[in-house]
């Protein structure tokens, strides 16, 4: 069972990171979009920054989309203010036959005063990532 903060707007932020993940595991990216802003935006660590709801929508599907099943195991979940931070090990089936993917991942989220993530960093080793079969995540020209 989760802790719950005792403090409001840090609860609701944790939440609404919490709804992030299960859109991603649920492969619903209408639940991940409803938690951003327009003019988010996503950097992953040393890639460019991805900026505006759009170009961000057109990078998670492009990794979604292909996937089987998702999971995001949550192993520490825990916001400041408008932060969110997790640590998480980010578990992808791109073939139905199981997770061959298995990355650990620290994500700090930020958001604004109505709950929304207006920038989302990702921290994690890209090596592993396209050893294990994970799409390129690169992105048309304009986005970034």
């Amino acid at each position: 069972m989760p802790i719950v903060s005792i403090d409001p707007i840090v609860e609701r932020n944790e939440n609404v990171v919490r709804e992030f993940i299960r859109g991603w595991e649920t492969r619903d990216l209408a639940l991940v979009l409803a938690q951003v802003t327009d003019d988010m935006c996503y950097l992953n660590q040393p890639l460019e920054a991805i900026r505006g709801r759009e170009n961000v929508a057109k990078m998670i599907g492009s990794i979604i989309g292909p996937a089987k099943k998702v999971e995001f195991k949550l192993l520490n979940l825990f916001g400041f203010g408008n932060k969110v931070v997790t640590e998480r090990l980010d578990c992808w089936d791109w073939d139905g036959n199981g997770f061959t993917l298995k990355l650990p991942v620290c994500g700090i989220f930020e958001l604004n005063e109505s709950g929304k993530i207006y920038e989302w960093r990702e921290y994690y080793d890209n090596e592993h990532w396209t050893k294990y079969g994970g799409p390129s995540l690169l992105l048309a020209p304009g986005g970034a």
